[in-house]
């Protein structure tokens, strides 16, 4: 049996769930070699409590382990294209989780500008797209695999709504789709030299990113080609700055953002005509709000990803379930909930993980890989820009 070797870049909320999915593969022996991270304490609690062979004290010791043959990004976005073309000059396959990168003002004059409220829109437009460039070229001179971490695309759910379109035969003609929540935790994600983007990026990136698989399924079953968008037209907006939530004396929703927008939405037209709206947001509460509804020609499906009535609850009392988890991001355990069995299932992650090993294993492309990983940052940023000018955006 083969076996492939990870080495873990990051020690927080990614990776976590990351190594316990690599135990979970089948059909491959899995071992997780090494971790590193800018925690070291964190990375050593990772490795013993899943076993995990090394901790490095840096991403260029990992990179030198000869025993690592894939490394897994689960570091902040402006690290992301370091890391990868770090990576694949090492000889390694890497992983990277979503999004794959955004514009960190690396080429703006001001360094202490807020980049978010200085850059125009084309400009972060044509930075993010040269890194994701960066990326993409890095691995293939390298002939490494990128694997795009687009958890969406392997959601249970999205893969049955792919099947079912596959029988129909029909035509998708309209895609609508949202990812929204109270907010991240995440300290680098509230400033856009760190983050690339604010929430059509870190979330958005996910409908988004199904809805870009599904229509280049349907155009590589149909045509032989995928269908891909052609042009966008977007709004942002900053609604933890109104005045009316900022006088408010509590406040439920995550806020405090320097210069990111907590609230976006994309109509994207298809080079076939048809199109898909989604929208991100920062400021819902209840826990994560993830669906996804195909109008095709001849049928309709919806995707609950969160919250989803696999199984429904009810307490008096937020103390009355104990410390059972519940579901991420939710803000009290009182009244009606929708508890997840197995969040990760349910998400995509185990499926995720399984088909990034056997790619490699295989040599052969993942369903999520470089070509999806730009083509949701050029929608994104031709977003970006059509929100700043207030225009239709042709995307490259």
């Amino acid at each position: 049996m083969k076996t492939i070797r990870i080495g873990l870049i990051g020690s927080g909320f990614a990776a976590h769930f990351h190594a316990g999915c690599y135990r979970r593969v089948v059909g491959v022996e899995v071992k997780l070699r090494a971790v590193t991270s800018a925690h070291p304490e964190r990375a050593q609690k990772l490795a013993d409590e899943l076993g995990i062979e090394r901790v490095y004290r840096s991403v260029d010791e990992l990179l030198a382990d000869p025993e690592v043959d894939l490394v897994d990004v689960c570091a902040p976005n402006n690290l992301h294209v370091p890391f990868i073309e770090a990576a694949a000059a090492a000889g390694k396959h890497v992983a990277v989780e979503k999004p794959l990168t955004g514009y960190f003002g690396e080429d703006w004059p001001d360094a202490d500008a807020r980049i978010g409220d200085a850059v125009p829109g084309a400009g972060m437009r044509a930075g993010a797209l040269a890194n994701a460039d960066r990326a993409l070229t890095a691995c293939a001179r390298a002939g490494v695999r990128l694997l795009y971490a687009e958890n969406w695309v392997y959601a249970p759910g999205i893969q049955k709504v792919r099947r079912l379109l596959e029988k129909a035969g029909g035509t998708i003609l309209r895609i609508e789709g949202e990812e929204s929540h109270s907010g991240s935790h995440a300290a680098y994600y509230r400033r856009w030299r760190t983050a690339g983007g604010g929430a059509l990026l870190g979330k958005g990136c996910h409908p988004l990113g199904a809805a870009l698989y599904l229509k280049r399924v349907e155009g590589q079953r149909r045509d032989g080609v995928p269908i891909r968008p052609r042009s966008v037209l977007a709004e942002t907006a900053r609604l933890t700055r109104t005045p009316g939530f900022e006088s408010e004396a509590v406040h439920y929703i995550k806020y405090g953002y320097e210069d990111i927008e907590d609230w976006g939405s994309l109509l994207i037209t298809f080079d076939d005509g048809t199109v898909a709206q989604i929208t991100a947001s920062d400021t819902t509460l209840g826990g994560i709000r993830n669906y996804l509804t195909v109008f095709a020609s001849n049928a309709v499906a919806t995707v609950n990803v969160n919250p989803n009535n696999l199984c429904v609850a009810y307490a008096p009392e937020a103390s009355v379930f104990g410390d059972e988890y519940i579901t991420e991001k939710i803000e009290t355990k009182a009244g009606w909930t929708f508890p997840s069995p197995d969040e990760d299932w349910v998400t995509g992650y185990p499926h995720e993980i399984q088909d990034f090993v056997e790619s490699v294993v295989n040599d052969r492309e993942p369903l999520s890989g470089a070509a999806l990983a730009r083509d949701v940052v050029a929608v994104i940023f031709a977003g970006y820009e059509s929100a700043s000018e207030g225009r239709r955006v042709t995307i490259e």
